[in-house]
């Protein structure tokens, strides 16, 4: 087996192909022989030279980054490795429905009902949340996935089914935006306002979701033609052969008609409506199969496949144990009672460690360096604002670690090309073990529970955590990400401090992929974290200033909600105050927060 090396990632295998991009099985290594399974999306290399395939692939890491939802494949990380961009996703064991129907049809068998309908149901509750999903700033973002196919919904072989690919999605901030008179997704599951490359809204995706259905209950296609032109054509006069629904269930096919309704006016309003009209007319042969018959029905249709996964994915570890070096090394046994913030900063990566651990191996890429006698940059937070510090250094691909100190309170940030991967904080409220029980995935009696677990048996208590079932690993790591996130917020609601930058310092590598982007991180810290006071108090004496757009593009990772993007197309048109802008969103305060975060990134300025 030849596996390969793709910045970070090990990629394993090919899992499929498309016009965009490569979607490669890959795993990504951590310490103590963590390793985790992610999908890596990467761009063709022929196709890097035209930017709209770049926009494009960029948008959908933007879109599906922040649509967290069971139904919906997560996105970790968008990067670039080798010089082609990709998308770490999230791996799910499993099988599209266009090639569960392809096995059943090869099999001489038909799609059971109860999983026609649990995937519909399933799929609706995904395109509902993404329908409905809003900004930071609370503005609507109108997503619409356009491209619901049997190719993109995935069914797991734990009984889960799951959307994904939003690579030709629709939203109000997307960089690629829809050119007129273009047709976006695959024809044969086209709106016919899509196929007259009109305006979609979400209607569009419950009439390609009608499309899925009926196929899943006839076993065809509901749409054929000599070729896509053809078939094209058809989709616009809205016609197709509705004589096979007399097959289907009356029930099933009156939702049928209310999904494939050529107006969509006379469409389900929404995938809600969609689904709750679903439930109404199910009978003893269409009511949903539950996971663990979905799973149950996977592992009899695919049973060989899974074998041969299995087999292939010990194969897998028995190459990464040739290619990971043990780096362990001991390290002192710590006290398994809580203790209070003392303001050390050692071994700030050590995100395994907690109260209770006892006598461990921690690996040598845990130990940080002491700092250099001198930082290469120090100040105040009064002197030079946290917005303004993230920025920059995030604007020359800085690697290094800040250190924050408003006493006795001291936290670290670790950059890594100006990203932050890590943050440590003395703040007994951030361990991980609090982090949990404030976010609801663990109680308080739980949490007690594992830190005795984790000192009677000598374990970190993310292991503990593990060994007592009381937290899955898709949990652990996505929590760990939470944690990150939430001690570099805390951060934006600091009014004083001080912070002290050493760059170069050695990052080590944690293997955790955690998705943190500086900009966003700035865009959320300013918006819900920066207490209002701090920028009424920056902002005195500017209402009647003009606000002028700075030269410099708006950094991607930024997310500006499509009300936001308006509002700098004002200030690129000139001559506008800060009082004329606050007059016209009639909301003081959200202006004055993103007029106060567009100058600390540099990109306006005020002028009398």
């Amino acid at each position: 087996m030849v596996m390969e090396r793709f910045g970070k990632y090990i990629l394993v295998d090919k899992i499929s192909s498309g016009g965009m991009a490569d979607v490669l099985r890959a795993k990504v290594v951590g310490i103590r022989g963590f390793t985790k399974t992610v999908a890596i999306k990467r761009i063709h290399p022929h196709l890097l030279e035209r930017t709209r395939f770049l926009r494009m692939f960029t948008d959908e890491a933007k879109i599906a980054s922040r649509l967290v939802h069971p139904n919906i494949v997560q996105i970790f990380d968008l990067g670039e490795a080798d010089g082609l961009p990709y998308i770490a996703m999230e791996y799910v064991p499993g099988r599209d429905v266009f090639r569960v129907l392809q096995r059943l049809g090869s099999l001489d068998r038909r799609c059971p009902w109860r999983l026609a309908t649990k995937i519909v149901a399933e799929v609706c509750t995904g395109l509902q949340f993404a329908h409905e999903f809003r900004s930071p700033d609370g503005q609507p973002q109108e997503i619409v996935h356009r491209d619901v196919s049997p190719r993109n919904i995935i069914i797991t072989y734990n009984g889960e089914i799951r959307l994904t690919d939003f690579g030709v999605a629709r939203a109000r901030d997307r960089e690629e935006h829809t050119e007129h008179g273009v047709i976006k997704g695959k024809v044969r599951y086209l709106s016919p306002e899509a196929a007259h490359a009109k305006e979609v809204d979400r209607r569009s995706d419950l009439f390609s979701l009608g499309i899925v259905f009926a196929e899943m209950l006839l076993m065809a296609p509901l749409r054929t033609g000599d070729n896509e032109m053809a078939m094209l054509l058809d989709i616009r006069k809205g016609e197709f052969d509705t004589t096979r629904f007399d097959e289907i269930s009356k029930p099933l096919r009156e939702v049928l008609y209310r999904a494939l309704e050529v107006d969509p006016e006379d469409r389900y309003s929404s995938a809600r409506e969609f689904a709750d009209n679903l439930a109404s007319r199910y009978d003893r042969e269409s009511t949903p199969m539950n996971e663990a018959e979905v799973a149950t029905f996977m592992h009899s249709l695919f049973a060989e496949d899974i074998e041969k996964e299995g087999a292939r994915d010990e194969e897998v570890e028995r190459e990464l144990g040739k290619m990971i070096v043990d780096t362990t090394v001991p390290v002192a046994t710590t006290d398994a009672q809580p203790q209070a913030p003392t303001g050390s900063l050692r071994n700030p990566l050590n995100i395994f460690a907690g109260r209770g651990a006892g006598p461990v191996a921690v690996p040598a890429v845990e130990v940080v360096e002491e700092r250099p006698p001198l930082p290469d940059r120090e100040g105040t937070l009064h002197e030079v604002t946290l917005c303004r510090l993230l920025h920059q250094l995030n604007e020359a691909g800085t690697t290094g670690v800040i250190d924050f100190n408003r006493d006795p309170i001291k936290k670290s940030i670790v950059l890594e090309n100006g990203n932050p991967v890590f943050a440590t904080s003395n703040v007994e409220t951030e361990l991980f073990g609090e982090h949990l029980v404030a976010n609801g995935f663990l109680s308080r009696e739980q949490h007690g529970e594992t830190l005795d677990f984790a000192a009677r048996k000598g374990l970190r208590f993310t292991e503990a955590l593990l060994a007592l079932g009381a937290c899955t690993p898709n949990i652990l790591f996505q929590q760990l990400g939470g944690q990150v996130r939430d001690r570099i917020l805390d951060l934006f609601s600091w009014i004083t401090g001080t912070f002290q930058f050493y760059e170069n310092t050695p990052v080590p590598d944690t293997g955790l992929p955690l998705n943190l982007r500086t900009h966003t991180l700035i865009h959320e810290g300013v918006q819900e974290r920066m207490p209002l006071v701090v920028i009424r108090r920056f902002m005195e004496g500017r209402s009647q200033q003009q606000v002028l757009r700075v030269p410099g593009e708006i950094p991607v990772d930024l997310q500006l909600s499509g009300r936001q993007q308006r509002i700098l197309r004002n200030i690129e048109d000139g001559e506008i105050t800060v009082a004329e802008l606050v007059r016209r969103e009639k909301d003081e305060e959200w202006m004055l927060r993103l007029l106060y975060m567009l100058h600390e990134i540099q990109r306006i300025i005020f002028r009398d």
